[in-house]
């Protein structure tokens, strides 16, 4: 298997990757696509592979979402170990051994977040998501395995709403028109359901989509409004409360959240426990323990660190994360966490000259590897165990060349899997340094 989940068969001196195959696997494969990356289309299976699953979803294949369902759960655990140990080992210096399988949970009904595109095909409204091809073809989504049922029910009330009231669908080539998608968001704990309308300007009537939302969505506790008025396919932009509150009440791992449209955890609520307590695993944290998690987002790995630890500090990425990771803090009772918002280096070179000494860090990839600086500072900050996270394995390997550079040694990989059904992997990397 390959890191976008093909699998490579050989042929002559060419690999060539082949969607929706799996490794053992006999086929006849068209060549779709040549070059020095070619790939291939199954034509004919001739000998199935016993890892084989049947998809439960009738857009398997034509959505570009899912790569693997066509696996059984057993074997998604089992490539995406492999597909760290081939990205991760030659940073190990070949010690496979210290990465360990695979581990995940609920790989079905698991994703709180839903977002969605609108088109039209003819005179129709669809709502749904890309297909795997980048032709910003939309797929009318009727069914998702991978979500909560609620954001699936939330979504469909969605777009029957929006055709009734017959706005215009933006579209991608003229730029013209109005309604551009919509994210459903389910808290897993309460049943409570957020629903976010993205549109390129204001919406002519906010009072009608009020009530048509509440009539169809019983689980409804807030209605947000998006304007995104620029050419892209994000969705979020400048946000408004219609109806409702602005978050939802959430528990995640016994931590009390309040989630909010602007996504800060990975989307997977059943399989964070497994996540946080591979963090915690990672640390090895005591009572007397000062900890500082470099990214911490709006507080979760913070607050679930925080009845092991003597004091967490919790550096945010804005001011609006920061103050959610207080807000969180003060929900449920947490007061041996601090959380900051600007250069994590800045922050770290704050606690030194206070005569802090930082027992344990958390620093994780976002959007580019971690600054060698960075991991500099923590080391300076005394730090002697350090926790690397991520869901990029080759950011991740780019993080484990500086972490060994500023004296930290690799003791064990962790494999997490947020997003089954997906080639997708994130990891918890334990490291310590001596001296």
């Amino acid at each position: 298997m390959n890191a976008d989940g093909a699998a490579i068969g050989p042929t002559g001196a060419q690999r060539v990757s082949v969607p929706f195959g799996i490794p053992g696997e006999e086929a006849l494969v068209e060549i779709v696509r040549g070059g020095v990356r070619p790939e291939g289309k199954i034509l004919t299976l001739l000998r199935k592979s016993p890892q084989t699953a049947v998809p439960r979803c009738r857009h398997f294949g034509v959505c570009g979402g899912c790569q693997w369902q066509h696996l059984s759960y057993e074997a998604q655990l089992e490539y995406k170990t492999y597909l760290v140990r081939e990205q991760l080992t030659p940073v190990l210096d070949g010690a496979a051994a210290q990465i360990r399988p695979a581990i995940g949970a609920a790989p079905w009904e698991y994703r709180s977040r839903l977002q969605a595109a609108f088109g039209m095909r003819g005179d129709k409204v669809v709502a749904g998501y890309y297909a795997a091809a980048e032709d910003l073809r939309i797929i009318n989504v009727r069914e998702c395995p991978i979500q909560h049922t609620e954001n699936v029910r939330a979504f469909t009330a969605a777009r029957d709403v929006l055709a009734g009231l017959d706005w215009p669908v933006y579209d991608h080539v003229s730029r013209r028109g109005l309604i551009r998608g919509i994210i459903a968001q389910t808290a897993f704990a309460t049943g409570e359901v957020m629903v976010v309308l993205s549109a390129s300007r204001e919406i002519p009537d906010r009072m009608a989509l009020v009530r048509a939302m509440r009539e169809r969505i019983p689980a409804l506790v807030s209605l947000m409004l998006s304007v995104q008025p620029r050419h892209t396919p994000e969705l979020l932009g400048r946000l408004s409360l219609l109806w409702g509150r602005a978050h939802l009440e959430d528990e995640i791992a016994g931590v009390h959240v309040r989630l909010y449209a602007r996504a800060a955890t990975p989307p997977n609520p059943r399989a964070l426990p497994v996540w946080l307590e591979a963090i915690s695993a990672a640390l090895s944290p005591s009572a007397s323990d000062f900890v500082v998690d470099t990214a911490c987002e709006e507080g979760l790995v913070p607050l679930a660190l925080a009845p092991r630890v003597r004091r967490v500090v919790g550096i945010a990425p804005d001011r609006e994360a920061m103050h959610h990771a207080w807000e969180n803090a003060r929900l449920n009772g947490v007061d041996n966490c601090v959380f900051y918002t600007r250069a994590p280096a800045g922050v770290l070179a704050k606690l030194v000259s206070r005569g802090e000494r930082v027992d344990a860090a958390i620093v994780t990839a976002r959007g580019g590897p971690v600054p060698p600086a960075l991991l500099a500072g923590i080391a300076e900050a005394g730090a002697r165990r350090l926790v690397c996270a991520g869901s990029s394995l080759s950011l991740l390997a780019a993080d484990l060349r500086a972490a060994r550079e500023a004296g930290f040694n690799v003791r064990s990989v962790q494999p997490v899997d947020l997003l089954p059904q997906t080639s997708k992997v994130h990891c918890v990397v334990s490291l310590d340094r001596n001296g």
